[in-house]
């Protein structure tokens, strides 16, 4: 696939073109809510600011699920898109952990743990490599006490369809429960800021693309991509995603486009939109 613009990272090369949407792969679910607010916005610019980030091989979406669906309401026929290497080592894939707050009593949370069926087991320790297989769907992580969340399944999308229950019993019964990165979450449990985290399964790569390829989907912050860098505020206008030539001639006209912007490199811990982004940013300026 020819690009319509280059960027050469040190770690990893940015390549952007527009691509067909129906062709992409999708391996987490959709948020109604966000999809909604998302689609409106994008409407409302009459443009879509931020590429997605997809794998050049699979067309594997790494970052930008949203983004595809909501470009879907609006019929567009295209989407723009960074392509990368996604064996690249630069790329790693972690978790989201599920941060637990108004435990008042252990037992209560665990009971409510119970209810999706299976069981709970005290461990002295969580080995490494445990979650994800045989019957362990999930771990929970108190400030001293571990446990191992066993629940039969068949398959990785299956154990998290598990912790999504989880996740919605807990709040139904009155607890909190939000998402941080591995370290966040149990960093933040040994400062006693939450009181519990739930530990999900790590994924890896081919296991997310095989999913994909098969037709199902992992839910909401399964995996965490972290991506060395990437381009931002390409403002593609809506007109031109919907236009229906043949995909050269859109992306001729998409490079014609962004050579006629400025691009600004900020190195990683710079503060970009309210955010501060951990990757090189490329930022496109009129």
């Amino acid at each position: 696939m020819s690009s319509a613009y280059v960027i050469l990272n040190e770690r990893l090369n940015l390549n952007i073109a527009l691509i067909e949407i129906n062709a992409l792969l999708l391996h987490e679910e959709i948020i109604p809510e966000l999809l909604e607010h998302l689609s409106w916005s994008i409407k409302k610019d009459g443009c879509l600011n931020h590429p997605i980030i997809v794998d050049a091989e699979s067309l594997l979406v790494l970052d930008g699920v949203h983004r595809v669906e909501a470009l879907k309401r609006l019929r567009c026929k295209c989407i723009p898109a960074c392509l990368v290497d996604y064996k690249s080592p630069s790329i790693q894939v972690f978790n989201w952990y599920r941060v637990i707050g108004g435990v008042d009593n252990l037992r209560r949370l665990l009971s409510e743990v119970k209810t999706v069926g299976g069981s709970v087991e005290k461990v002295d320790k969580i080995k490494e490599g445990t979650i994800g297989k045989s019957l362990v769907a999930a771990a929970i992580r108190t400030f001293n006490e571990n446990f191992l969340v066993n629940h039969p399944f068949k398959s990785l999308p299956e154990a998290f369809d598990i912790i999504k229950r989880v996740e919605e019993r807990l709040k139904n019964a009155g607890f909190s429960v939000g998402y941080e990165t591995e370290s966040d979450a149990l960093q933040r449990l040994s400062k006693r800021q939450v009181d519990a985290v739930l530990c999900t399964p790590k994924l890896t790569k081919q296991a997310i693309i095989e999913t994909a390829r098969s037709g199902k989907t992992f839910v909401y912050k399964a995996t965490r991509h972290v991506i060395p860098a990437r381009p931002m505020r390409l403002c593609v206008p809506l007109n031109l995603l919907r236009d229906k030539r043949p995909l050269s001639k859109l992306n001729e006209t998409l490079k014609s486009l962004l050579l006629k912007k400025k691009m600004k490199h900020l190195s990683p811990g710079s503060l970009f939109e309210g955010r501060r982004y951990e990757e090189d940013l490329y930022v496109f300026e009129e």
